[in-house]
């Protein structure tokens, strides 16, 4: 189900230990603590930084897995895009054999 990965995801996000750290780094400086409760305004910040990170990786999950039905549908833009791919990463061996180190 669809609701599945979004807890999981939540979870995650929640319970992870370099978020929680990067929060506390991060947001302190945005917090006046002369406001008479600023942990409201760290909860504040913390929310808008999840429900942001939502929309984003919403949007790239639901635009990859419209992407990914479209290459499936035609093969024939599947192997052009491969086969760019693969002229781009020649071009970046290329660039990278001829650079100076």
């Amino acid at each position: 189900t669809m609701e599945n990965p979004y807890r999981r995801a939540l979870v995650v996000s929640l319970i992870n230990p370099k978020a929680i750290l990067f929060l506390i780094s991060f947001f302190v400086q945005f917090v006046d603590p002369g406001y008479a409760y600023p942990a409201l305004s760290f909860l504040l910040l913390g929310t808008l930084l999840q429900l942001a990170s939502f929309l984003y990786l919403s949007t790239l999950i639901f635009g990859g897995t419209r992407l990914a039905a479209a290459f499936r549908r035609r093969k024939r833009l599947s192997a052009g895009a491969t086969s760019a791919a693969g002229v781009l990463f020649l071009g970046f061996a290329a660039k990278l054999s001829l650079s100076s180190v």
